[in-house]
């Protein structure tokens, strides 16, 4: 049995306009993906320091959103080059102290004394540790050949970094500054009242979606925070040898670092973790135990809980939406997936709200009727 399918000509030109202009828009973002990356960071960073900017620039003379901009920026500045001033000593004088106490470690470990040949004595470790030296014996040559390019790799790529970061930092600015303004242009450009009105509103709840996250996080980050500095100060009673006033410092890492949801903690502890190794490796441990047993803590009960009723998401949508984010655009994407997974909860809650409240197309029809009949008898 033969079947035979008759397409007009206009109707495949359709098809063949659509295929070709979905094509064309998918190689555009794969073409643009590092410049759409960055202006979607900026754009979120902008709504997030929107709140304190739109606050500041109420109580300024002449409520000049530019100046707020500026007192902000400076103040966010001055906040990192505090941390900096504060975390970078520490941590440059107990690097140094390492390197000039490393041939003291090499001499333990050949006489086969403190924590390490212990524990190299106690799992018969040896072979394996001699195995391990004789390897990066046999690869110094080719170490020391690749030394040169991979140092110049290593300031490229800092500095690729820092123009990112400086790209991202003005365009936020700009956004602060013309956000307004370009809203207003928006909302400027609709005709029909109720749509406006309606659309406002998404708006204004998806905004506080953002914002609430991003309270949510900073509230995360200073639980961990405050953890992880009653665990630093007991480690420096308990461990004569990490100085006191490392742990201030490495506590403001932990909150910076525990901003970014999921993955951040265990960014901050490895680093935490390297510098407290490098005055005591026993204390270095306890602090790991510490951090494997409140990593399991934070990602499975204060983050999901927090913000679940900062973002009214479920839990398990809280971590289903980390974990997709994560796996599709990787830091970045583990850092926005939950304000999007709250932003596309109050789009879809809208849309069904809004079918709810539109007639049937029968009832509109039967409407229509019902007043042309009594359009006709008058």
């Amino acid at each position: 049995m033969k079947v035979k399918v008759d397409i007009d000509t206009k109707t495949f030109v359709r098809f063949l306009l659509v295929v070709t202009g979905f094509v064309a828009v998918i190689l555009a973002i794969w073409k643009l993906w590092t410049a759409l990356m960055i202006v979607a960071i900026a754009a979120f960073l902008a709504l997030a320091l929107n709140p304190p900017v739109s606050a500041l620039a109420s109580r300024l003379p002449g409520h000049s959103r530019v100046l707020a901009t500026a007192v902000a920026y400076v103040f966010m500045l001055a906040v990192i080059g505090v941390f900096i001033y504060i975390a970078l000593p520490p941590i440059i004088n107990e690097t140094n102290r390492f390197i000039a106490s490393l041939p003291e470690y090499i001499q333990d470990l050949s006489n086969k004394k403190g924590v390490i040949a212990n524990l190299i004595n106690t799992y018969n470790l040896q072979p394996q540790l001699d195995q391990l030296v004789a390897g990066a014996q046999t690869q110094a040559a080719s170490l020391a050949q690749g030394v040169g390019s991979s140092l110049v790799t290593g300031i490229s790529s800092i500095l690729s970094g820092f123009v990112t970061m400086l790209t991202v930092l003005v365009l936020t600015f700009l956004m602060l500054i013309e956000g307004p303004v370009w809203m207003e242009r928006l909302w400027s450009l609709y005709r029909d009242a109720a749509k406006l009105v309606r659309h406002q509103k998404l708006a204004i709840k998806m905004y506080k979606v953002v914002t609430s996250y991003v309270n949510g996080q900073v509230l995360v980050a200073s639980i961990a925070a405050a953890a992880g500095l009653t665990v630093l100060l007991l480690l420096t009673y308990f461990f004569p040898q990490l100085p006191a006033s490392a742990a201030i410092p490495l506590t403001g890492l932990i909150f910076i670092t525990d901003l970014i949801p999921m993955i951040g903690a265990t960014i901050g502890a490895v680093i935490v973790t390297a510098v407290i190794a490098l005055n005591d490796f026993g204390a270095a441990i306890v602090f790991v135990i510490y951090f494997v047993i409140y990593q399991q803590i934070e990602n499975n009960f204060i983050q999901p809980l927090v913000q679940s009723r900062t973002v009214a998401l479920s839990a398990l949508s809280v971590l289903v939406s980390v974990i997709v984010g994560i796996s599709l655009l990787g830091l970045v994407g583990g850092i926005v997936a939950i304000p999007v997974a709250g932003c596309i909860r109050v789009i879809l809650i809208d849309y069904m709200e809004h079918r709810r409240r539109k007639p049937e197309p029968s009832k509109q029809r039967l409407w229509h009727k019902l007043v042309a009949k009594a359009a006709a008898n008058d």
